[in-house]
């Protein structure tokens, strides 16, 4: 893994430690430095037509992959916390690995992208 993305990786970690909002989709007490090597945040809104059309595949990813911790993160309830990672839109789905750092992937995603988007570094 070379230099910056590690700083990217330990930039972006340390930011989601300080929780996302006052409902926090996010668990403020998770601890992203250990346990699961793959972390997934799905960042939607509730009114969106491509998240809600992705949400059942998404929601089928979490059952195919026990070993990836998945988190969903409300757009409107944390605008701030996505501003801080450039999401200026939704559907965005942020992968952190310890192994590749960041992967990130804006728009809608059938379910073959998103197995391709966990599966692959």
């Amino acid at each position: 893994m070379t230099i910056i993305r590690r700083i990217i990786l330990t930039i972006l970690a340390a930011a989601l430690l300080h929780g996302c909002g006052p409902e926090q989709d996010i668990p403020a007490n998770a601890d992203y430095g250990k346990g699961q090597d793959i972390k997934v945040f799905k960042f939607y809104a509730d009114w969106c037509p491509p998240c809600q059309a992705m949400k059942p595949e998404y929601e089928k990813m979490k059952k195919l992959y026990p070993h990836v911790a998945f988190y969903d993160v409300d757009w409107d309830k944390n605008r701030e916390k996505a501003a801080q990672f450039g999401i200026d839109g939704v559907p965005h789905v942020i992968k952190l690995t310890n192994k590749s750092g960041v992967k990130r992937q804006s728009g809608y995603m059938s379910r073959n992208a998103l197995v391709r988007f966990i599966e692959n570094d």
